[in-house]
């Protein structure tokens, strides 16, 4: 990206300033190192979404991490797609953390061995805090990898789950959180949630996710009757969305509230995304004034909406967390709306959410950094801000906002 002086300048800043990311998939380093890497660990993230819609089969997709496949083979079958592909935003964090990390230009025909002989003897002991710390800046990241066992790394901050499957009998009498409770009642499986939210606290979990799903008004009488005919027999599986994740959900939220943990909600795209429209939340949102809520990925598509909520609502953060990777162009029209309608103190700036291909934390961040530049410097140009006040609301973003919405205690 072509950058004007002022662009430059405050691009300059932004790298020298440490962060918190706001939301990651990473699980503890181990997982990473003890992984089979090459070329396509680059690309099994996100861009999987890219490389199905241009065509790609499924199967061909999972053959690209078989490695009793050779590695030509696959690059074969990876190719024509990766054509289709490489000029998405999703693409672009993986072409900048190769030229970073392992001094490749581009990810091509030419490359890709070498490409793959640097990924696979950079994966030693020291991954992470070689990308988090040192070329990113990152304090910590808050990361949902399932489990508050991150190795014992400042690096990594644990967020947990808010709910899982309660649609059979198994996840009611065996749920996944709590299998040796002992569930006979509803009252049964709400006390066994409470003690998850305290144990994952304990354990230094700072926050819980949902999802930004319809929701009914909660009705313990009607989340009694759903408990029972599961529990009897009398239904095998309640549908999505019933009364008892309805009451169960809101029974959480409000527990949680009581334990200071901040609510994480993911809103938009991501498959059915009409299921994830950030206004679903609106009436949790007032029944729980001093609940904390992180509302994830600013609504994408429903960006204004999103910040509607960010604007009318006391109690909610807006987070840019996978937008930057979504598109460049969007986020760059939502910071300047932000800007306009959001006090600075309600913005966290970035997340890259990925999980095992550390590496394009970084392409984000960089992406993140370009949009940041590019907008403030046309405020600044435009006489709405000084380099300074640019600069103090990107920290408030980036570090500030974080770090006092999660209750961080960082050195």
């Amino acid at each position: 990206m072509k950058m004007n002086d002022i662009e430059k300048r405050l691009y300059h800043e932004l790298e020298n300033l440490e962060i918190i990311d706001a939301h990651e998939h990473l699980g503890p380093e181990s997982a990473r190192i003890a992984a089979e890497v090459d070329v396509f660990t680059f690309f099994a993230h996100y861009t999987r979404g890219d490389l199905l819609v241009a065509g790609m089969p499924e199967d061909v997709y999972k053959k690209l991490f078989d490695r009793s496949v050779p590695l030509d083979e696959r690059w074969r079958l990876f190719a024509p797609y990766w054509e289709q592909i490489r000029y998405g935003s999703y693409a672009k964090a993986a072409l900048i953390a190769a030229k970073r990390f392992y001094d490749v230009e581009d990810i091509n025909e030419n490359t890709y061995i070498p490409l793959t002989e640097k990924i696979q003897k950079a994966n030693t002991p020291g991954i992470y805090e070689r990308v988090l710390r040192d070329a990113c800046k990152i304090r910590t990241a808050l990361t949902q990898c399932g489990s508050t066992d991150l190795g014992g790394t400042p690096l990594l901050t644990p967020v947990m789950p808010l709910i899982y499957s309660m649609e059979t009998g198994t996840d009611l009498m065996q749920p996944k959180f709590a299998p040796d409770a002992k569930i006979n009642s509803l009252d049964d499986f709400l006390d066994a949630m409470k003690a998850y939210v305290m144990r994952v606290k304990k354990e230094g979990a700072v926050g819980l996710k949902m999802m930004s799903n319809p929701y009914q008004s909660p009705s313990k009488d009607a989340a009694s009757t759903a408990f029972n005919d599961i529990k009897t027999g009398n239904q095998k599986t309640l549908p999505l969305p019933n009364p008892l994740r309805d009451y169960v959900v809101d029974e959480v939220i409000r527990f949680a509230a009581e334990q200071h943990m901040v609510i994480c909600v993911h809103t938009g795209y991501w498959g059915d995304f009409r299921m994830l429209d950030p206004t679903h939340m609106i009436p949790i949102l007032q029944r729980h004034p001093k609940a904390r809520f992180d509302i994830y990925h600013l609504g994408y598509p429903w960006m204004r909406e999103a910040i509607m909520l960010g604007k009318g609502f006391p109690n909610v953060w807006l987070n840019l967390c996978w937008t930057h990777i979504i598109s460049q162009k969007f986020v760059q029209i939502a910071v300047d709306e932000l800007i306009d309608l959001i006090p600075v103190n309600k913005v966290i700036g970035f997340g890259g959410d990925y999980g095992l291909p550390v590496e394009k934390v970084y392409g984000h961040l960089v992406m993140a950094r370009q949009d940041f530049a590019r907008v403030f410097a046309r405020r600044i140009a435009d006489g709405d801000l000084t380099e300074n006040q640019a600069l103090a609301i990107l920290k408030n973003w980036l570090w500030d906002n974080p770090k006092e919405l999660y209750d961080l205690r960082l050195q």
